[in-house]
């Protein structure tokens, strides 16, 4: 066989997905292909707020605690691995801890296998250390729910109304996973990407399905799936079961408190791939009994079923780095930071502080391992930003932040000034802030100077996970068409942790006054 004979044959099967391809072309012979149980699961407002007995909210102030715990049952019973959880509400490290798992509230995944927040993820992967230096990427999402689009549709929508609808609401959510996991994936890196879309496939709405599903009023290309699929992201579902008229694998919904009286069943939960990766078997996890469910729970605690796909995947080395396992640490205590390093004499991960200068320092293994931990003291040091870096040769090789505060500090929001005129953009400043993925910066109204921790929220921003940072709430924030311009009167900006309702800081008060 001619070289030419041989890339083309390496190059079309990396294209089918094959891990043994990946692994002759970058020279890993020695990879393991390993099997990874991979899963989706929105488990409804933290998943401690159904109650079983009736599928009711709960009417207990503290919730309904044995609906966490059925849960948990429920990601046993699936066998997973690893698994994206959407409205987790601060409740994804407790759940890996309660299962004796890994957890990230910022990337809303929890795994058995350690985690590594890897230094320029801005919390949108992870990488699931299925053995020392060698990793899968994951990746979770929710992207908004309201306007649904099937909804639309059976309300006698037009076609373009429903692409309109959803290029506007949902395609946005999913960008930032289109610009940096394919890249993950060329670099010979598995990806794994769940989420609750919110959206149907295009690989479910089909001439074929059109014509037996009469909620199906046409076939839609629907442009979230569509533009993730045109991206190479596998939906791993649909691999195990081509046929959506045999098998419709709905996840949404068994029921709930908010399900729709004239409800538009569908599969709107999803486990992709990308890269070297290749399914085997993917089932929904839902009710006993339920449609096309492959793994059966009773009680089921939440209103959308689950899925849960197994891969073949050969775990690759990861880029060199440096991460902290908080980035945000109370002085006096240890910072543990996991590294992947060229292996040299004389590497190190230091704290450098504000102007470059280590804090302190601490050397990698010595014996030519790649991969450790190291356990950094934060005694005596002084609050503010720092940066972990990774350094060999005098070069620093990768770095990541992190920021210490003194023991007690408390979490804080404030605004730029205390009067703005109707119609100017407020501006939002928070620091110590517990930096999950969903946490948010809303501004309330407070009618007579009186702020009731139960009032609605009016117009808000997400905080993109940072633990220090400020925002603009204005006119193109989240709710600004039914809130902006505020009208004159009274505020609160509060800060609330992943996608929860209990502030976490002071409230920060404002007047809007009348325009001049």
């Amino acid at each position: 066989m001619t070289a030419f004979a041989v890339t083309l044959l390496a190059t079309v099967m990396l294209s089918l997905g094959s891990a043994s391809a990946f692994a002759t072309a970058n020279g890993q012979s020695s990879a393991r292909h390993e099997q990874l149980r991979v899963m989706s699961l929105n488990i409804f407002y933290g998943g401690d707020e159904l109650d079983l007995a009736t599928h009711d909210f709960c009417a207990k102030a503290n919730g309904c605690p044995q609906t966490l715990r059925q849960i948990e049952r429920v990601i046993r019973d699936a066998h997973a691995d690893v698994v994206g959880v959407q409205e987790s509400e601060r409740n994804t490290e407790r759940i890996a801890s309660a299962l004796g798992w890994y957890g990230s509230d910022r990337a809303h995944v929890m795994s058995r296998f350690p985690i590594i927040d890897p230094p320029g993820s801005n919390g949108l992967y992870v990488f699931v250390q299925m053995a020392p230096g060698r990793v899968v990427a994951v990746a979770n999402t929710h992207t908004p729910s309201d306007p649904y689009g099937p909804y639309l549709v059976r309300d006698g929508g037009s076609l373009n109304k429903v692409l309109d609808l959803e290029r506007k609401v949902r395609l946005p959510a999913v960008q930032d996973l289109i610009r940096v996991l394919p890249k993950l994936a060329r670099d010979g890196i598995p990806v794994m990407l769940t989420g609750d879309f919110n959206s149907p496939s295009h690989l479910d709405w089909t001439p074929a399905v059109a014509a037996v599903r009469p909620e199906v009023r046409y076939p839609v290309a629907w442009p979230v799936s569509s533009a993730l699929a045109k991206a190479g992201l596998r939906d791993t579902y649909r691999e195990a079961h081509p046929d959506p008229v045999a098998v419709p694998g709905f996840t949404w919904t068994p029921g709930g408190p908010e399900s729709d009286p004239h409800e538009v069943y569908d599969r709107i939960d999803w486990v992709l791939s990308a890269g070297p990766s290749r399914t085997i078997d993917s089932k929904v996890v839902g009710e006993v009994g339920g449609p096309d469910v492959g793994v059966g729970v009773s009680p089921y605690p939440t209103d959308h079923r689950g899925v849960v796909s197994t891969l073949d995947v050969v775990p690759a080395v990861p880029p060199v780095l440096v991460a902290p396992d908080s980035r945000r640490v109370t002085i006096g205590k240890a910072l543990s930071v996991t590294y992947h390093a060229p292996g040299r004499r004389g590497e190190q991960v230091a704290l450098l502080d504000g102007r470059g200068r280590v804090a302190t320092a601490h050397p990698t293994s010595t014996d030519g391992n790649h991969d450790g931990t190291v356990r950094m003291s934060t005694k005596g040091l002084a609050r503010g930003r720092y940066d972990v870096a990774l350094s060999s040769g005098g070069k620093v090789l990768s770095r990541t932040p992190v920021w210490l505060y003194p023991k007690g500090e408390p979490t804080k929001v404030s605004v730029d000034k205390r009067r703005y005129k109707a119609g100017e953009s407020i501006g939002v400043n928070w620091s110590n802030a517990p930096g999950m993925g969903l946490d948010w910066v809303s501004v309330f109204a407070c009618p007579g100077g009186k702020c009731k921790d139960s009032s609605e929220y009016l117009v808000y921003t997400y905080t993109a996970s940072a633990i220090e940072g400020h925002a603009k709430i204005g006119p193109h924030s989240i709710g600004s068409e039914d809130s902006w311009p505020l009208p004159p009167g009274q505020y609160v900006v509060r800060l609330l942790p992943d996608d929860g309702v209990l502030s976490v800081a002071q409230s920060a008060m404002f007047t809007v006054t009348k325009k001049s």
